[in-house]
């Protein structure tokens, strides 16, 4: 059976260097706040390619986004954020049907990435809850979610309750990290015994 300090070290060889890149221009404050929003919804890569999750939604529910984010008021409510649950809130509160949670979170990563802040949770986005429910099981998982806002569509977990060997990886990476490796952590042993 394979430890999970192993599987972590191949996410951190192999995986964490691609997220960071995916970041970089945000972070790197390339370009007009403006267009860093604008980049963020689209999910504007480095290479000016789309990210994957983005591709999949409507163009209509793209450009609505948007108009949303790059209103006035909700800039300078991003401008004022002091954590990453104040960013996520904003963008949160103005999607609109088909702009799902995953895409939600994914903007928010972004546009936290250019004021330096990310979450302490762990956001469980389909794959993500996957690999959280094979890692810890069902029963202990479903002991430790709390629903961001009460809404069931947005679970996440708490870094602290996560076994010891993930307890050095960024909260956003590990969202990354449990969806990448969902199948792998079926077999996989930790320092906690799942149910």
């Amino acid at each position: 059976m394979e430890k999970l300090d192993h599987v972590v070290y191949l996410y951190n060889r192999n995986m964490a260097g691609s997220e960071n890149w995916k970041l970089s221009d945000f972070r790197n404050k390339s370009k007009p706040l403006e267009e860093l929003i604008k980049d963020a919804v689209y999910g504007r890569l480095p290479n000016l390619k789309q990210d994957s999750h983005q591709t999949q939604i409507d163009r209509n529910v793209l450009d609505e986004m948007e108009r949303r984010l790059l209103d006035k008021a909700i800039i300078d409510k991003f401008k004022k954020c002091k954590d990453f649950l104040d960013l996520f809130t904003n963008v949160y509160d103005e999607s609109i049907p088909g702009f799902g949670s995953l895409c939600v979170y994914d903007t928010s990563i972004r546009l936290g990435a250019v004021f330096n802040i990310y979450p302490d949770v762990v956001f469980l986005h389909c794959g993500a809850l996957d690999g959280a429910r094979n890692l810890l099981g069902k029963n202990k998982l479903d002991t430790l979610i709390i629903d961001y806002n009460e809404d069931p569509r947005y679970p996440c977990i708490l870094k602290d309750d996560l076994p010891e060997e993930l307890q050095s990886i960024e909260a956003h990476h590990l969202e990354n990290f449990f969806c990448r490796f969902k199948e792998r952590l079926k077999t996989v042993k930790s320092s906690i015994t799942a149910n």
